[in-house]
């Protein structure tokens, strides 16, 4: 597929976003190769992004943003919201049934149990407990 000037402009952007980092990795003692693995991407991969070759895939977008903050607009759009973590996490839900022994006496009564579902993953139980004599 051919580049259009919006990719042109985004290589350019992150190639300079990127360069900072990079020398600053190299003067460290950092190898090129690591640096590059940093970014899920080969030595030759990161020499074409640093020299404006080439246009950052998502997937080396997400991980210039794990490890460098780095996010840039694409043709004036914001990109962070694909790359970023936001909003709530969801907790994966259990196939587990966890079973409590639990024991509720009425000696002189009766007990009426409901369980009413609240939500998707919420329940209310209720206990009635009816005096008798």
């Amino acid at each position: 597929m051919k580049r259009t000037p919006e990719d042109e402009q985004f290589g350019q952007d992150f190639a300079q976003r990127l360069r900072p980092f990079y020398e600053r990795a190299i003067a460290s003692g950092e190898t090129e190769q690591a640096f590059a693995r940093r970014l899920g991407v080969n030595r030759g991969g990161l020499q074409k992004y640093l020299s404006k070759h080439a246009t950052p895939s998502l997937r080396t977008l997400v991980y210039a943003y794990r490890e460098f903050q780095i996010t840039i607009p694409y043709a004036g759009m914001e990109t962070s919201p694909l790359v970023a973590r936001t909003g709530k996490k969801r907790r994966q839900a259990s196939q587990l049934q966890m079973n409590l022994p639990l024991t509720i006496e009425a000696p002189h009564g009766e007990i009426d149990v409901t369980v009413k579902k609240k939500s998707a993953h919420r329940y209310k139980l209720q206990l009635r407990i009816r005096r008798i004599g």
